[in-house]
């Protein structure tokens, strides 16, 4: 496939007569980094290179190559500890079935195992580590694992929103171990012994890889609108935080009116028809997205006014702004979201009523 060298920091080949004169020790032949970082680490490092040009070679390469190994290892740590109650033939949720989230991110990671079935086809292993540490930090780590928490943690063990993430975890959990195990041998096969159910033949080595090629649908562009919607308020909400308006994101609630006609009416009227998606991706305890014009809500009183209504209609003449409050209620001591019927319950008196049905639906 390939014939070069493994050249230094300065870009000099590493060779024998270099050994023992204050030089250095091929990485190849010696154990050092074996035993400092372990094989999986070195592995992932040569993975990482394009072995059609020469490699270079140093210590802070291999360290920067073991921060993503454990941002690796972490994804899937963090998604074998949220499946520690699910039986796949027991509790699967049916693709049709699933949260729109769920659905989304199983299409993304559907078509990053077609990108990475690609690339090791045609042995660029450079291109596979990209993908897959792409796909954990920013669509996992950032997003979806970060969004998720609180459906797994304080939604009823037996939720159909909470299997349905279980189920999306189990299908990426799966195929992570079948993609890195070419090149994560050990961290691969280690992670495998622990997914539920009966789909191992004794180690990932062994079992059978079947990627599903998909495109972009429908439901991939409204997320994505979304998605990118998240990211115009995110900003607002760290303005907030800043002015101590606000502590965590869970203290704010977030209304966006907007004009009739003005350039971002169609895709906030489809937002205001998705809203608690919305609000879930924002993780905010209270989201109102408002057609100026309708009935004032409730969630806008004291928020919205006259003068705000005028700086709606002159902003950028997009039509649209974005304001951010102190929640409304008392914070829920166990999902910490702020509601309004805290202390309804007699018996459960520091939690809030969605609380309250997920700890006595056992």
């Amino acid at each position: 496939m390939t014939h070069g060298f493994l050249v230094d920091a300065d870009r000099e080949k590493i060779s024998k007569s270099k050994q023992g004169q204050g030089g250095y020790e091929k990485p190849q032949t010696a154990d050092a980094y074996v035993k400092k970082y372990g094989a999986d680490v070195l592995r992932l490092w040569v993975a990482s290179q394009d072995y059609r040009n020469d490699i270079v070679v140093s210590e802070e390469r291999i360290n920067k190559v073991s921060e993503t190994y454990r941002a690796l290892r972490n994804t899937l740590r963090y998604q074998l500890s949220n499946l520690y109650d699910f039986q796949p033939e027991l509790h699967a949720v049916p693709v049709a079935k699933m949260t729109g989230l769920d659905r989304w991110i199983l299409e993304a990671f559907e078509r990053l195992e077609g990108d990475v079935r690609a690339a090791y086809d045609t042995y660029e292993f450079h291109v596979v580590y990209q993908k897959l540490s792409q796909f954990a930090a920013v669509e996992l780590s950032s997003l979806y694992h970060d969004v998720v928490k609180d459906r797994l943690y304080t939604d009823p063990a037996n939720s159909p929103r909470r299997r349905s993430t279980q189920t999306a975890l189990f299908r990426m959990v799966t195929g992570l171990c079948q993609m890195l195990s070419p090149i994560l041998v050990f961290t691969a096969d280690e992670a495998w012994e622990f997914i539920p159910g009966a789909l191992k033949e004794g180690a990932v080595h062994l079992s059978e890889w079947q990627p599903q090629s998909t495109s972009r649908s429908e439901l991939s562009a409204k997320w994505e609108s979304l998605l990118a919607w998240r990211n115009r308020v995110l900003p607002e909400l760290e303005k907030a935080r800043q002015a101590k308006q606000i502590g965590k994101a869970l203290e704010a609630k977030v209304l966006i009116p907007y004009l009739v006609g003005s350039a971002h009416a169609t895709a906030l009227a489809a937002i205001a028809g998705e809203a608690d998606a919305f609000r879930e991706l924002l993780n905010v305890s209270q989201l109102t997205v408002w057609r100026i014009g309708d009935p004032v809500p409730d969630a806008a009183q004291g928020v919205f006014d006259t003068a705000a209504e005028s700086r709606v209609a002159a902003k950028d003449s997009d039509g649209f702004t974005i304001l951010i409050a102190h929640a409304d209620g008392q914070k829920c001591e166990r999902c910490w979201h702020c509601e309004t019927d805290i202390g309804s319950n007699a018996a459960h008196p520091t939690i809030c009523g969605r609380c309250v049905g997920a700890v006595t639906a056992a």
